[in-house]
């Protein structure tokens, strides 16, 4: 699918899912808080990264899942790489009422189902709030142990 940079076009729901199943990530971070009660900030994260000739479908997948930020990584200091573009979700609300619904709907094919559906639990956990927890990190920490596998 080659898309203009200046369409407004979105793409069918199933290219989404194919892209994203090549080259999506379902990403939970866990990482030190001087803060919170636990000292542990658990952070989702949906990302698409693509060279940066390639901004137009993140643009278009931006708008089929109706939330995301676009941002240029500009890895110049290397010399053979090229900038990329990267489509990032990970404002909790968006993504509990727009990616996790949207992929409910339709769903993934390959082994990238399986770090989803992870994410998912994770994400209603943190909707509970049990994350703020040590019991309730404790079961995110396995959970995220075994995505991406």
């Amino acid at each position: 699918m080659l898309l203009n940079e200046g369409t407004k076009s979105t793409v069918h729901p199933q290219y989404v899912v194919g892209f994203v199943d090549g080259e999506g990530c379902f990403c939970v971070v866990i990482s030190r808080h001087r803060t919170l009660k636990t000292r542990r900030e658990v952070r989702l994260i949906f990302e698409i990264e693509v060279r940066e000739d390639d901004r137009p479908i993140l643009k278009a997948i931006r708008r089929q899942l109706g939330c995301g930020t676009i941002y240029t990584l500009d890895y110049a200091r290397y010399a053979q790489w090229r900038a990329h573009a990267k489509l990032k979700v990970s404002n909790l609300t968006d993504i509990v009422e727009k990616v996790i619904p949207f992929f409910e709907r339709h769903p993934l094919k390959a082994k990238k189902r399986k770090s989803f559906a992870i994410f998912k639990r994770i994400a209603m956990m943190m909707q509970r709030r049990e994350h703020l927890t040590a019991s309730g990190l404790r079961r995110i920490e396995r959970l995220q142990k075994r995505m991406n596998v």
